[in-house]
This record gives C-alpha cells, sequence and structure tokens, in this order.
C-alpha cells in the first residue's frame, strides 16, 4: 500500500488583511473569520488590545495565533491609529519601521516574548529592517550577526525567529539576491522564512527553485494575488511606491499559479499558510474568496 498523503493543514490569514474591519469590530471581525473558515491567524500588532484581551477573543473563535509579527510596544498606537484610519499608512509605517531597527531588536523581542507567553506562538517574524543595509555585504553582514542573535533569543525561549522578505531584500549583491546572502550565512536550525509569494513574484524570483534550494528554511507562506493585467517589469519592482493598491487580487483571482506553487511549498517544509492582501475595497469579502481558493488548492 501506498503512504497516504499527508493531511490538509488548516488555513490562516494574516490579520493585517482585516485591519480596519478589527479596529472597528474587533471580536466580530474574528467570529466573521472563523465562519469563513479560517482557524489559524497570524497577527500584526495587537490594536488596541492586551494579550489577554486579545487571546481570549481568539479562543472564543476557534483560532490559533501560531505566528507573529514583531510589533514592539513602541508601535503598538500606531498600528491602531493606522488601522483606525487616524494615521496614513505610509506616515504610520515611517514611524513603525523606526522601532524595527536591527539595533533595538532585542528590546522589540523582549516585547514580543512576554505577549507571546500568553498568546502561545510558535514563530516571531521580523518583516522590516533598514533598507539600505541589503544593497551591500558589509550591510547584509550586519543583518545575518543581528539575525544569529535573534534566532539564538527565540530558540531560548521555545519560539522560532523567521523573516518575512519584501523587494529590498531580493535585491542582487555580489553575484545573488540578499536573501540567498543572509540564508546562507545563518543557521539554518534558528533563522526561518516566511515566503510571501507576491512580493518574490515582484522581483521576478524564481519560486520553485528558491523552495527547492531552501528546502525545511521556509516554514510559512503569505499568500495573496497580483490582479490580472498587471505586467512585473523584467527587472522586477524597485520599491513600495511602485506597487499600487489595485494590484493586489484575491487569491485564486489573479495571475499566480498557485496549483504549481502549493505543492512545491508544501515539499519543502511549508507548515503554515496565511492568506493576505495588503489592500482591499472589502476585506471580508476579499478573505472569503481567497479562502474558498486556496481550500480547493490545498485538498484537490
Amino acid at each position: 500500500m501506498g503512504l497516504a498523503a499527508p493531511a490538509a493543514p488548516p488555513l490562516g490569514i494574516q490579520l493585517y488583511t482585516l485591519r480596519e474591519p478589527l479596529a472597528k469590530d474587533f471580536k466580530g471581525t474574528l467570529m466573521a473569520l472563523q465562519k469563513i473558515g479560517y482557524r489559524q491567524v497570524e497577527t500584526a500588532g495587537l490594536l488596541n488590545q492586551d494579550p489577554a484581551s486579545f487571546r481570549a477573543a481568539l479562543d472564543a473563535a476557534g483560532l490559533s495565533v501560531p505566528s507573529q509579527h514583531i510589533i514592539p510596544k513602541a508601535a503598538q498606537a500606531l498600528m491602531f491609529k493606522m488601522a483606525s484610519g487616524a494615521m496614513p499608512v505610509d506616515e504610520a509605517w515611517a514611524q513603525i519601521d523606526a522601532t524595527l531597527a536591527l539595533d533595538r531588536l532585542d528590546t522589540a523581542l523582549a516585547d514580543m516574548f512576554e505577549e507571546s507567553t500568553v498568546m502561545g506562538n510558535q514563530y516571531l517574524v521580523l518583516a522590516s529592517m533598514d533598507e539600505k543595509l541589503l544593497e551591500s555585504m558589509s550591510g547584509i553582514q550586519q543583518v545575518c550577526a543581528a539575525f544569529r542573535r535573534a534566532g539564538d533569543l527565540c530558540h531560548q525561549h521555545g519560539l522560532k525567529f523567521a523573516w518575512h522578505p519584501h523587494l529590498k531584500d531580493w535585491g542582487m549583491v555580489d553575484g545573488k539576491r540578499a536573501a540567498e546572502h543572509i540564508l546562507d550565512n545563518t543557521d539554518p536550525n534558528r533563522v526561518f522564512v516566511e515566503l510571501d509569494f507576491f512580493w518574490a513574484a515582484m522581483v521576478n524570483v524564481d519560486v520553485p527553485q528558491f523552495l527547492q534550494r531552501y528546502t525545511g528554511r521556509v516554514h510559512l507562506g503569505h499568500i495573496k494575488d497580483i490582479a490580472k493585467g498587471v505586467v512585473i517589469p523584467a527587472q522586477g519592482f524597485k520599491d513600495f511606491p511602485e506597487i499600487k493598491d489595485e494590484y493586489f487580487e484575491d487569491v485564486g483571482h489573479g495571475q499566480f499559479d498557485y496549483r504549481a506553487w502549493i505543492p512545491l511549498a508544501r515539499k519543502a517544509g511549508m507548515r503554515y499558510f496565511f492568506v493576505e492582501r495588503d489592500y482591499s475595497p472589502d476585506p471580508l469579502v476579499s478573505a472569503g474568496r481567497s479562502y474558498q481558493s486556496l481550500r480547493k488548492i490545498i485538498t484537490g
């Protein structure tokens, strides 16, 4: 008899997708996600909740939170201001990014360790850093040193450290991508990747090749799509302002071939699949459409 296919993993969603509905109706939005079918979430800030109330609302909705993005205490109010519309997104992120400087990473992690004890996380994910560090080998060496320390600190607290590449993380430095330099110079048992398929595709990363080369390092994924008709430049997009809000699309309704990518990702060791859509005219509708598409792909 052949081996049975591995069971389909529960599907999750990055709550940044629902930041505006959550700011208006926190508990109701979590319950709506549960009704759609989601069983896991990934957080990006506590959205004006304390860890205990956040965890209680998740428990009530039957949702677990295996992963959190690293948002230190100094940035929590900024995240909520952005979600509630009290601060423009670009302005908020400029200030949030300043709290995530690598020389402050120990402090940020200390905040997260305190939260994770309550929330029950397995992973802490860094999704921002000074992009200038990614443009030279000396800068990349600083990143690697910070990531090694973060990986060790997380391990000491029973957690795993991962980082989420965006655009500049994939830039070419001395013949290969910055992300590859980082992975090749950090401990494969301490530093992991949250692969955002959208951002990788924006710079024409060979996704199947990357998954194969770094099998065992890519534990988490952000699953989102690009609108039909958007043309990715041959050299890739260079900076965030080039990516317009209307470029984002619900999973399965855009251009990406997730029917090919998801099986490769699972084979490479991806354990958690978080739907995300950075900008949506109706986040809950997007959450539902993306769930239906991804569930069919995962179970198909």
